[in-house]
């Protein structure tokens, strides 16, 4: 069959403009015609699909637009975004991991101004610990924990290991504690232990920067805290709370689950996390985006590094919610 001589003419008259950077003029001299009907062939070639045209952000500037726009829907002093492979069901490990490496580098920027910087725990907090470079201010910083420790070997829940990572990286000093995340209610306490929690808790009032992770809802499977009952674990799933910080797990409203009949907590209070200057969160993945619009409508956190998936999520999470409340 032969080839249409239209479609030949149109796609050399489009390979020249798109392809070679050809002018209109100079390819209505070449063709012997007129340029206006250079400009209609060209238009008659994107209708009959022989020229296509895709208009893109680079991939950097793409990113800074969303980090924008996430940070002006949702009030944030800060977005920073990390690119992620956009295939679906990308190991969560390497995301958490991307972040880490962009968090390493933001942070000597972020708490430049900071002097009592609080440490939550997790694996991306872990990875940022252990990935963050040799930094110059000497004894300028304090890194204290935020939750107490756990006695698993996980080194993710460790608290005073994640703090001397941090302080090492930072040339800074370290604040350590012993009281355990979780105290069991009515147990009894000797007055050495009480005396570290009230020590703990003066460190807390000296914060000005924080740097929490955040995790998904927990509906079953491995509870981040061992040391907690199955009752409190079923507590935990039948709750319908959307996530956590510091292991405080909070609803969709912002309210906090209330579990005092099981355990006195050894974390920082969400409503305290609200008086920091700087509560940088780093965190990403589909199962968060709930708790983490929650969080930073909230105001539990100021600052957020995740990855362009999730913030692409979160942004539109955020325009189905206003646009069920404008319909």
């Amino acid at each position: 069959m032969k080839e249409n001589p239209e479609y030949i003419f149109l796609y050399r008259i489009a390979q020249q403009y798109y392809l070679e950077g050809r002018s209109q003029g100079y390819i209505a001299k070449q063709e012997n015609i007129s340029r206006p009907h250079v400009s209609r062939l060209l238009n008659k070639a994107r209708q009959m699909g022989i020229v296509s045209i895709s208009v893109e952000l680079p991939e950097s500037l793409k990113l800074r637009e969303i980090a924008e726009r996430l940070q002006r829907q949702l009030g944030l002093l800060e977005v920073t975004l990390v690119s992620t492979p956009a295939e679906p069901g990308t190991d969560t490990r390497l995301v958490s991991e991307a972040i880490a490496h962009t968090a390493a580098e933001a942070l000597p920027r972020i708490l430049a101004k900071s002097h009592f910087v609080g440490v939550g725990w997790g694996y991306t907090i872990y990875q940022t610990a252990l990935l963050q470079a040799r930094q110059e201010f000497p004894g300028k910083m304090t890194f204290i924990p935020l939750v107490g420790i756990s006695d698993e070997n996980n080194p993710y829940l460790q608290s005073n290991v994640i703090v001397d990572r941090f302080a090492e990286k930072f040339q800074a000093k370290s604040y350590y504690t012993s009281v355990p995340a979780y105290l069991k209610r009515g147990s009894p306490r000797m007055s050495i232990e009480e005396d570290r929690y009230s020590r703990l808790k003066q460190q807390w009032e000296k914060l000005d920067a924080a740097i929490v992770g955040l995790g998904p809802r927990f509906s079953r499977g491995d509870f981040l805290i061992s040391e907690a009952s199955e009752e409190y674990k079923r507590l935990i799933a039948s709750s319908q709370t959307v996530g956590d910080i510091l292991a405080n797990f909070f609803y969709k409203d912002g309210s906090v689950l209330d579990s005092s009949g099981f355990y006195e907590q050894v974390s920082l209070p969400l409503a305290r996390l609200k008086g920091i200057r700087n509560v940088v969160c780093l965190s990403g993945g589909a199962a968060k985006v709930p708790a983490l619009v929650t969080a930073a409508r909230q105001g539990y956190i100021k600052t957020l590094i995740t990855d362009s998936q999730t913030a692409e999520a979160m942004l539109a999470a955020c325009e189905a919610e206003n646009g069920t409340k404008n319909g």
